[in-house]
């Protein structure tokens, strides 16, 4: 089983059931392990039949080819999924309600499907990356992410500050997690259209970074730990703006 050119496998039951609900038309073939048993492969199984996509039963040759990632003995092949441009952002800048998760810097491929994955819970407009020293979409990112990569807006930005102030000057409120900050999250203001920027757990935000920043805002951590996963900090986020704006979505 090759894959083709413009084409890429998505792996995971979690994943591949997402693919086939939401992007039918651009799958080619599933791909299972012949001595898969598991009940919900079976009726991924089941699914991809009623919706006519081929099936491929192949041996662990195939899936070893992919040691790194958890692939649960079931993949499908489809159209690759390209990451967004600046132009989708600046469509989404017109909304009169805008919810965007701004990643600065994250190489971590676990890191940024977890994120992903929050995002897509929140129902976020788009993730924004800056397109050098940050990790893209790839097949961890997809796995981790459960199926949420297919769901959301992905967008690669050349210059993140320059961006930032493109999306503040739009009326969009750039709101930086920073373990520093003078103010807890639960205390600052939240419009309807928020941008919140989430650094990598080891750094936090870059300098520039944090100055374009409309505000900075920490959460309170009372226990022992000194620093929060960064899903974990962006799902807070996220779902704090949600419960305050609970007609914006």
């Amino acid at each position: 089983m090759k894959i083709g050119k413009n084409q890429e496998i998505i792996l995971g039951i979690n994943s591949t059931e997402t693919v086939i609900n939401f992007r039918k038309e651009e799958v080619n073939t599933l791909v299972v392990l012949d001595s898969n048993s598991n009940q919900r492969v079976k009726k991924i199984i089941e699914l991809a039949t009623s919706k006519g996509i081929k099936i491929f039963y192949t041996g662990n040759k195939f899936f070893k080819n992919f040691k790194d990632i958890n692939h649960q003995g079931i993949g499908i092949i489809c159209k690759s999924k390209k990451e967004e441009s600046e132009l989708v952002l600046d469509k989404l800048l017109e909304k009169e309600s805008l919810l965007l998760l701004i990643l600065d810097h994250l190489t971590d491929p676990h890191n940024v499907g977890a994120c992903l994955r929050s995002a897509a819970a929140a129902n976020v407009d788009a993730v924004i990356v800056p397109k050098n020293r940050s990790c893209h979409l790839n097949p961890t990112v997809r796995k981790v992410s459960s199926g949420a990569s297919e769901l959301i807006s992905f967008i690669v930005v050349t210059n993140l500050v320059r961006t930032l102030k493109k999306i503040s000057s739009y009326g969009v409120e750039i709101v930086g997690a920073d373990e520093m900050a003078n103010k807890n999250y639960l205390e600052t203001d939240l419009g309807l259209k928020v941008a919140f920027v989430i650094g990598s757990e080891d750094k936090g935000l870059k300098r520039l970074t944090a100055q374009n920043c409309n505000k900075l805002v920490k959460i309170n951590m009372p226990g022992k730990i000194e620093s929060l996963n960064a899903s974990v900090s962006a799902g807070i986020l996220l779902f704090e703006y949600l419960s305050r704006n609970n007609n914006a979505y």
